[in-house]
């Protein structure tokens, strides 16, 4: 949302009395939102602002929460529509909306009697009918003076099944992923029955080979009497996310065949599977296909007795894509891959005749002896890796410019609150902090308030890219910043932000008129996210490769659109699940892993 749209935002909602915000914020209706502004001033409190108290009209503050859908949001929609009309119209200005209102609300406009008031029943009435992107929502912000970003419509921001065909060009791959990747084309070309393990360091573009090797083997393919697909499996919405922006970027661009010859690529159909998508729903498509499923939403319809094997068959399954292999021997995971005929039903091996199976990993091989034998059998004790970066792969890649230096910083939180037995089970069982929990970590007022003082404590000259536990937790964090430090000093975009209001803040971010952009994992795959000199992760993983996301920009060097140098700032927390992550710790597994393929070799 641009500064002249909030303006004009700002300038309207302040026609809403004193006396009725205060009245809100102390009803049922009021409660969360009151919820999320003590949450902003528990945090300035903690953080020792305590001098910066609620505004009487926390207007500001809801633009910064909603954005676009400040009238259309089911939480404080309505009451804005009504508080609006009657007070920031005059009696003329009403009467005219109320007969505009009569022609275009359909069955609703019967419920606006001529008798009606402005101060009654009619603004009850017209304040209840509201349909972004109709004629009346462009009628109710146009007589009230609202800029057109609050009725126009927007697109779903959760893709559902895509098809991909326009050119965007894409830098070509480094020697080192270059080799990788002619590895993975090898063994997409063998066939059935083959698995294997791609590793590169850290940071280093483990996705964009796995991607690539397999955009081109299905553009290769050419014309097939049957659907063809590849399976791509992850742990979290945002590392299947990441990667479909990572398919968009790598098949729409332009086409460079290595044997010389030009090549036409089919359309390629993108299948969403996680989210909370119905079995029903999902429909490859006629030619060459991707489904990205979650190993929670795999799992799910294997619970509800939705034939995995008959849903995504194994006769036309290209190949299976694997994050995170090295965190693959979960109860979870074993069902899943039995019930797509990807494995043995009782053993960790391959399936004669399945479909080459790849996993993608930092870490390839495990320290316990039993996990270590057992993902090394089910990989075939492959490993893919390129040689040319010799021992010491990160600095060889630091010496290259493709990695940058990171200044590592720990910020140590204190306890965190306790987990539930549910919670627990649910670490347990996919091995990562469930969502209700991050959102709870991110109301921690303690814990914000650290945070809070050290991002305020940074130099001014600094930009940094704050990765928060949730929406919530990125709404709160800017709405502190902003009023500790001024409007302007921090914005917000999240996965529900339409494309060109991201488009817009992270532009302000690069010409330096935001110090800070927080974001829920948005600004990972380094597609469109802005150089940044600073990068603080807030939100606790277990999973090095969400880590490594999030802390891309900082990874990045030179040669990869980024810095020579970046302080990664990791919020440490005590009392959390084992293995939790930083960046030292990232790295540690890299170089453990290292030695013991040496060792092995």
């Amino acid at each position: 949302m641009t500064d002249e749209e909030r303006g004009e935002i700002d300038s309207v909602l302040r026609h809403i009395p004193r006396r009725k915000w205060k009245k809100l914020l102390a009803s049922d209706e009021g409660a969360e939102l009151k919820q999320r502004l003590e949450a902003v001033r528990g945090a300035l409190r903690a953080a020792k602002y305590p001098s910066i108290g609620q505004p009487r009209r926390p207007s500001a503050e809801l633009v910064e929460m909603f954005g676009y859908d400040l009238l259309s949001n089911r939480e404080m929609g309505p009451w804005l529509r009504e508080q609006l009309l009657r007070h920031a119209l005059s009696e003329r200005d009403w009467n005219r909306l109320a007969k505009a209102f009569r022609k275009i609300g359909r069955s609703k406009a019967r419920e606006l009697h001529g008798n009606s008031t402005q101060n009654g029943h009619g603004s009850t009435t017209m304040a209840g009918y509201w349909w972004r992107g109709s004629t009346w929502a462009e009628t109710f912000c146009k007589e009230l003076g609202l800029p057109d970003c609050l009725w126009q419509s927007r697109r779903n921001t959760r893709p559902d099944d895509e098809m991909l065909q326009r050119p965007i060009p894409l830098s070509p791959l480094h020697d080192f992923q270059r080799e990788a990747y002619v590895e993975l084309c090898e063994l997409l070309n063998k066939g059935r029955g083959r698995t294997s393990v791609l590793s590169l360091p850290t940071g280093a573009g483990k996705t964009r080979v796995a991607v690539e090797a397999v955009c081109d083997h299905l553009a290769n393919g050419g014309e097939s009497e049957r659907p063809r697909f590849v399976l791509w499996l992850a742990q979290s919405d945002e590392l299947l996310q990441q990667t479909w922006e990572c398919f968009r970027q790598v098949w729409t661009a332009p086409f460079e065949p290595n044997d010389g010859k030009p090549k036409n690529r089919l359309p390629l159909s993108m299948v969403r599977a996680w989210g909370g998508r119905h079995a029903e729903d999902v429909q490859l498509g006629e030619g060459p296909s991707v489904v990205l499923a979650s190993i929670q939403q795999l799992n799910g319809w294997h619970k509800s007795r939705h034939r995995l094997a008959s849903l995504l068959p194994r006769r036309q399954m290209v190949a299976a894509i694997i994050d995170e292999a090295h965190r693959v021997l979960t109860p979870v995971h074993s069902q899943v891959l039995g019930a797509l005929d990807l494995k043995d039903e009782r053993l960790w091996r391959p399936l004669n005749g399945s479909p080459p199976v790849i996993g993608l990993t930092a870490t390839p091989w495990r320290s316990n002896e039993y996990e270590a034998g057992s993902l090394q059998r089910y990989f075939q004790g492959s490993l893919v890796g390129p040689g040319i970066l010799g021992p010491t792969p990160v600095k060889r890649l630091q010496s290259l410019g493709v990695l940058g230096r990171v200044v590592g910083e720990p910020l140590r939180a204190g306890r965190a609150p306790k987990l539930t037995k549910k919670q627990k089970a649910y670490v347990d069982q996919y091995q990562e902090l469930p969502q209700d929990y991050l959102e709870e970590l991110g109301r921690h007022n303690p814990r914000n308030g650290l945070i809070l003082r050290r991002l305020l404590g940074l130099s001014r000259r600094r930009r940094a890219l704050v990765f928060a536990c949730s929406v919530e937790h990125a709404e709160t964090l800017a709405l502190a910043l902003n009023r500790a430090g001024g409007d302007g000093t921090a914005g917000v975009v999240t996965g529900e932000t339409p494309i060109a209001a991201r488009y817009a803040m992270i532009q302000r971010f690069r010409e330096g008129k935001l110090r800070f952009l927080c974001n829920v994992s948005v600004l990972t795959t380094g597609f469109d996210a802005p150089k940044a000199d600073t990068v603080v992760v807030t939100r606790p993983t277990r999973s090095s490769l969400l880590y490594e996301q999030m802390v891309g920009r900082g990874l990045r060097g030179p040669s990869n659109g980024g810095t020579r140098e970046c302080l990664v700032i990791d919020v440490q927390d005590a009392g959390l699940p084992t293995k939790v992550l930083s960046y030292e710790r990232v790295l540690q597994e890299w170089k453990n892993a290292s030695r013991s393929i040496s060792a092995r070799n």
